[in-house]
């Protein structure tokens, strides 16, 4: 393992341990990283700071990290994928910020996909490869509760590459947005094509990652004022709810 990697992979053991912010110099300081490297650590580092998240936090404080990937298949594991990469950073159901990102694969792309998500070789032939795309992604989610419909998927491919590239995991909270939707509607919905037509919402670039994020946003400012109307207001009270399904 060379020193990038080392880096890496001790940088994302503590910020997912929540190593406070003074021991983490110390414990990197042995001259592997450069600069750039450092000045990445410490704005996580700062992020995770102004985002301390509790169990009591009112829905309305907790910054949502709305996210969505294509990717070539289903399986990392049998060598699938990620394509591109969106998220969006809201509060009180508002898009503060947003994220995209293609990524150039190590293998070509299966026709099948480029016909559903638009992605072709021309598209990604100078888009970043996923290890540098990967490290803006993380900086840019840090610091919030991420969340997405079918968000296994994406988490799969997410902890596929924290895996294999510095053995660690994510760490931090998330939820999956469909059990939220069937428990406020308390019906089936198995697509995210079926909670989106339930609500009225368009998406006329479905099966893009920023397309999907952007619909997914306005489902989540919908969903918030249900789950207010439910008397769910904190993350607690969210937690508990979906146990209960």
């Amino acid at each position: 393992m060379d020193g990038q990697h080392r880096f890496w992979q001790r940088a994302l053991r503590f910020l997912s341990l929540g190593i406070p912010s003074g021991n983490v110099p110390s414990a990197l300081a042995d001259g592997e990283h450069s600069f750039q490297q450092e000045m990445w650590l410490r704005t996580l580092r700062k992020e995770q700071q102004k985002k301390q998240i509790d169990m009591s936090m009112s829905l309305d404080e907790v910054t949502f990290m709305i996210i969505d990937m294509e990717t070539t298949g289903f399986s990392p594991q049998h060598g699938d994928e990620i394509l591109a990469m969106a998220a969006a950073k809201t509060v009180r159901g508002a898009v503060k910020e947003t994220y995209y990102t293609l990524v150039c694969p190590e293998k070509a792309i299966p026709l099948h996909i480029s016909a559903l998500t638009g992605i072709t070789a021309k598209d990604v032939q100078y888009a970043p490869r996923l290890h540098e795309a990967m490290r803006s992604f993380l900086s840019f989610i840090s610091g919030g509760v991420m969340i997405g419909y079918h968000i296994g998927h994406d988490l799969s491919f997410l902890n596929h590459f924290l895996w294999t590239h510095y053995r660690t995991k994510w760490a931090a909270r998330f939820f999956d947005m469909q059990p939220i939707v069937e428990m406020v509607q308390r019906r089936w919905f198995p697509t995210l094509d079926d909670a989106l037509g339930h609500y009225g919402i368009s998406c006329e670039r479905r099966h893009t990652a920023d397309g999907d994020v952007w619909a997914m946003a306005e489902l989540w400012a919908q969903l918030l004022a249900e789950l207010k109307r439910n008397n769910i207001e904190t993350l607690y009270d969210l937690y508990s709810a979906l146990g209960k399904r």
